[in-house]
């Protein structure tokens, strides 16, 4: 489908999601001009880059955002927080995996997270990526669609043993958590996974778990409130659209992830793989 046609598939499951995917559209724009060039880089932290494409995106989508909307925007870039009490408000991540986009590891990880929350619930919510041109979106309670094609996990059964967990972390290995470096361990031994990874970091994989084109089926994010990687930006929007294809996002006492909690999650396919991991952390020695 078209970038066009994807807009109009959006305003027709859910206004709110056509919003987002006209903001979207505008983002990537930004992104595609801005990509393979030289940039002004700034070192948030070790391997935590930011430049102008990321402010610039989030200019083109405040204005769309703007346009359609008076709710206040929670966004990574301009405006990290919100007022006490506000409960209906949209979360931006203007370029999610930065520093894969800067460093050009790979056109499968920058995109763009926008999503509507209201009262405590992601309404609907958009994952782009403009340099594969590749849609992702859900609506609350209506499904989720990739490309204008309903996205469902895969049906089959899948254990651990089985499977290709992939370990998003820190890139500076003195925030690791202890949560984490234990995982490590645990899931490349005879009870963990088939096959474990670390590729640049992107929200985005969970999107790629929903669509079950291969045995990737768990992502664990490593996550602290003492320095905050997976923020609620980070979260949301690939949260609903993997929830609304069947799968979870789970903390390791085994309960839904509070988007403004800061603690290690597993991301999965299925509740049932979620939960094998969680017991490997619980029982069996590093």
């Amino acid at each position: 489908m078209t970038s066009d046609s994807i807009l109009t598939h959006g305003r027709e499951i859910d206004p709110d999601l056509g919003i987002a995917i006209e903001a979207a559209l505008a983002a990537g724009d930004v992104i595609r001009e801005g990509s393979g060039k030289m940039h002004d880089v700034e070192f948030k932290g070790v391997g935590d880059l930011v430049s102008e494409v990321d402010t610039n995106a989030d200019v083109a989508i405040a204005k769309v955002l703007h346009q359609h909307s008076t709710l206040p925007v929670l966004s990574e870039e301009s405006s990290p927080t919100l007022d006490a009490g506000v409960s209906d408000f949209w979360i931006v991540d203007p370029l999610d995996a930065t520093s894969a986009f800067l460093t050009q590891a790979g056109p499968q990880y920058p995109s763009v997270l926008i999503n509507r929350q209201q009262d405590g619930i992601t309404t609907s919510s958009v994952v782009y990526f403009p340099l594969t041109e590749e849609w992702f979106y859900a609506a609350k309670g209506r499904g989720a669609w990739k490309d204008g094609k309903r996205l469902i996990v895969s049906d089959e059964p899948m254990t651990l043993l089985e499977s290709w967990v992939e370990m998003n972390q820190y890139a500076d290995n003195s925030l690791e958590t202890e949560l984490f470096s234990s995982m490590r361990q645990r899931l490349r031994s005879k009870y963990g996974a088939r096959l474990v990874t670390t590729n640049p970091p992107h929200s985005g994989v969970a999107v790629r778990i929903a669509e079950s084109k291969s045995s990737l089926s768990v992502a664990i994010h490593d996550n602290s409130a003492d320095h905050v990687k997976q923020a609620a930006w980070d979260i949301a929007a690939p949260r609903l659209v993997l929830q609304e294809a069947g799968g979870v996002f789970l903390n390791f006492s085994g309960e839904e992830l509070d988007l403004f909690m800061a603690e290690p999650f597993v991301v999965a396919r299925t509740e049932s793989l979620a939960r094998e991991v969680i017991e490997l952390f619980e029982t069996q020695p590093t």
